[in-house]
């Protein structure tokens, strides 16, 4: 793609491109700004159109994700800020003054005028459902609405989000823990983890109920703790951390999620021996990942549309991550599920849609016929005509059919 000027049409990088004109401060302007993780985290650089540096914008050691609006002399954009559960709204000039725009910490979602004189915010965190605020030229904040707590008169659990470190010993991981309103500290509670663990996604965030889905403190209630670990390789903690599954999907991410059965362990109210595992796309991945590769930390997994062996995933993600399995044959082979199919020890259903386009049935079908060949017994559950995700009035089928095979499994 073609960077556009009014009048020209020029891309001064080789094998790279812009996608949007509004990353020119201005329609006049003959400079516009380019993102790039070059120093680790998604900075701004300003450029001359005929592509020499002019300077950088922003030295952030925190992750920048849009540009939000420009007006000639501002850029405004959302980054996280120093805590990687927020995302929060900045402003830079175009000499390098960074300004913070919002007011609060939380997850905010924001418009700017095309003058940039005006700011409208709807945000939420973990004490506020919902607020929007509208900004102006001064950053002087005026309320516009402000939600009541919708679940009010609802029995909800309680959620808490710490962090404990990595596998490496060194790095901060974010975690989320549920806990039924009638938590009682001197029980033992099943635990079920709920796991993504892939790139572009963040589980644990500073929103209304930590990020976490309602299902959750239905589980809860039920007498479950329900637990999730962002671990390294997922989305909003810069290069490095994203980047260490490169060529090597299903190790980092698995070793990060037995930190946090580690930590689960460590609690005196938590009954080791009752553990589940859950989820979906590269969650599914790492659920089957969990109870084949460490088939002696859970006693049941539920694993949706999961990706069994990347070499028959989509091109543009999966070279991405992991190249080709002509350039990267060790990294295929040990991050396949079908080569651990023998270590099965727990209860494990799979879950696909039929018409899944992202991860194909043959992903399923794959593992399933290992699992045959190995005489190991595993259920499975398709859903007609759905797509990678079992969406509308079936979407209750699929939780129930989740949640009661965690719960009649896991005694």
């Amino acid at each position: 793609m073609l960077i556009r000027v009014p009048g020209k049409n020029c891309s001064p990088f080789p094998n790279t491109s812009i996608d949007s004109s509004k990353d020119f401060p201005s329609e006049k302007s003959n400079e516009f700004v380019w993102t790039s993780e070059r120093d680790g985290f998604n900075n701004f650089y300003l450029y001359s159109i005929d592509g020499k540096l002019i300077r950088q914008l922003t030295k952030n050691k925190f992750v920048a994700r849009d540009i939000l609006a420009s007006n000639g002399r501002e850029i405004f954009f959302s980054a996280t800020g120093p805590n990687p559960t927020n995302m929060l709204a900045y402003k830079v000039d175009l000499k390098g003054k960074q300004t913070l725009v919002t007011k609060d910490e939380g997850v905010h979602h924001v418009a700017v005028s095309s003058n940039g004189k005006w700011l409208i915010d709807e945000f939420s965190n973990h004490d506020v459902p919902s607020k929007t605020v509208l900004y102006d030229a001064s950053g002087k904040p005026k309320t516009l609405l402000e939600s009541p707590d919708k679940y009010k008169g609802y029995t909800l659990g309680t959620s808490e989000v710490k962090t404990i470190k990595a596998a490496d010993g060194t790095t901060d991981l974010y975690t989320r823990l549920i806990k039924p309103s009638h938590f009682d500290s001197s029980k033992k509670y099943p635990v079920l983890v709920y796991v993504y663990g892939g790139p572009h996604a963040q589980l644990v965030t500073n929103s209304y109920l930590d990020g976490a889905n309602l299902w959750m403190f239905w589980l809860a209630e039920q007498g479950y703790l329900v637990f999730t670990v962002d671990g390294r390789g997922s989305d909003n903690r810069g290069y490095a951390f994203e980047s260490v599954i490169h060529r090597n999907v299903g190790t980092a991410e698995i070793a990060d999620q037995l930190k946090g059965v580690d930590y689960l362990k460590s609690l005196p109210f938590v009954d080791a021996k009752r553990l589940a595992v859950h989820g979906w796309s590269f969650g599914g991945f790492m659920t089957t990942s969990l109870m084949l590769r460490e088939p002696d930390t859970f006693k049941v997994g539920v694993a949706g549309g999961p990706v069994t062996d990347w070499k028959f995933y989509e091109v543009m993600y999966g070279e991405r991550y992991m190249d080709t399995p002509e350039e990267n044959p060790q990294g295929f082979k040990t991050s396949s599920t079908l080569n651990y199919v023998k270590n099965l020890k727990g209860k494990l259903l799979l879950i696909h849609g039929t018409s899944d386009d992202v991860v194909v049935m043959q992903q399923n079908f794959a593992l399933i016929k290992a699992f045959v060949e190995a005489e190991k017994q595993v259920d499975f559950f398709a859903y007609p005509m759905h797509k990678h995700n079992v969406s509308g009035k079936d979407r209750v089928h699929l939780m129930r059919k989740v949640l009661d095979y965690v719960m009649d499994q896991n005694k």
